[in-house]
């Protein structure tokens, strides 16, 4: 039995396609093995372009007093993580309280209208624009990307010589705005007229905003809400 055990070993070890077998084989392993890996990546892994596509685009804050509260503003940018920091009856004063807990959102965008609340309880234009300078600087500071919007102006009809107050504080903001290389948004030559201030079809009361006014400022910010 030793015997022909020996013989067959030997006769294997002469053989032609004693290496063969290790040819084919190794290939075989390889291919099998990329096989597995590919499939792996396909159902575990999201590709690199999903990866883009789903991640988030920085956060965007609507900063500012009832006129801001009211709109709709995820209805507007449903794909966009969107903050309504707008509360009912805030002036500058109020806003500058709040800056901590504003920047604590971590936002990347912040659109800021503040201001009307001010004038019409009194307040002068340089104090309401020096606490909107106050703002700016903490905004700024934080990080974010300001967007400096024009206070809207109020119907005359409504709030008499406050228009020509948010005219002169709008002034000061646009001049602000440019030394500090902000984007200055001002809708008020869409809603508004020289004569009449806000124009009745888009306020519901001399102040507030209808929805028709809401669409249009929601048009005029579209690109830079969700620009990356």
């Amino acid at each position: 039995m030793l015997s022909v055990n020996v013989r067959y070993k030997q006769k294997l070890n002469q053989s032609p396609y004693r290496h063969k077998p290790t040819m084919f084989i190794k290939p075989l392993q390889r291919n099998y093995l990329i096989s597995c890996l590919g499939m792996l990546l396909m159902t575990v892994c999201p590709s690199i372009a999903q990866l883009k596509a789903e991640r988030p685009n920085p956060i965007v804050v609507m900063l500012g007093d009832s006129i801001t509260y009211a709109g709709a503003w995820k209805s507007f940018f449903p794909n966009t993580q969107i903050i309504n920091r707008g509360i009912s009856g805030y002036s500058t004063h109020d806003l500058l309280r709040e800056m901590p807990s504003t920047i604590a959102l971590g936002p990347g965008k912040i659109f800021l209208m503040i201001g009307i609340n001010d004038l019409l309880r009194g307040a002068s234009v340089e104090e309401t624009f020096n606490r909107y300078i106050l703002i700016l600087n903490a905004l700024e500071k934080s990080g974010a990307k300001v967007f400096v919007e024009a206070t809207l102006e109020c119907a005359r009809e409504q709030c008499g010589a406050t228009v020509d107050a948010v005219r002169a504080l709008n002034q000061m903001l646009k001049n602000t705005a440019q030394e500090r290389a902000l984007t200055f948004i001002d809708l008020n030559p869409g809603l508004t007229d020289q004569t009449q201030g806000l124009l009745k079809v888009y306020t519901t009361d001399g102040l507030h905003l209808t929805t028709l006014a809401y669409t249009y400022w929601a048009k005029e910010i579209a690109n830079m809400v969700r620009e990356e």
